[in-house]
């Protein structure tokens, strides 16, 4: 499978929890100057981000959509190090432990569990 670049925004939510929000981007200049612009937005908003990257990755989401819809219908681990992202899903009784995380991310990296309105569309990643 082809990589791409994924942007993960990771904002917190009143509840506490870790809501999560992905864009498919070709490279990783368009990654960037789309981070660019969302964290320009969010600022203005005031939501807290916990993190906001650009990662090569295997990972396919389905279009953002701010109709809020399906907020929090999605359950993930998101997984990233300095260059790649991993993304797994999770079932929404499951710990979050990390224990259902991607097999092929390495052994120390930046770990999340997280909600979000995006249904991932790729199998593997």
């Amino acid at each position: 499978m082809k990589l791409s670049f994924l942007m993960i925004i990771l904002t917190m939510l009143e509840s506490g929890d870790m809501s999560a929000a992905f864009v498919n981007t070709d490279s990783l200049d368009e990654c960037e100057r789309r981070a660019k612009a969302v964290s320009t937005i969010l600022a203005g908003q005031k939501l807290p981000i916990k993190d906001l990257v650009c990662r090569r990755s295997e990972a396919t989401f389905e279009p953002f959509s701010h109709s809020g819809e399906n907020a929090g219908a999605y359950r993930y681990i998101v997984t990233f190090d300095e260059r790649e992202a991993w993304v797994t899903p999770r079932a929404a009784d499951a710990a979050c432990d990390g224990q259902g995380a991607s097999a092929r991310a390495p052994p120390e990296p930046v770990r999340f569990c997280v909600s979000s309105a995006q249904k991932l569309l790729s199998e593997q990643n």
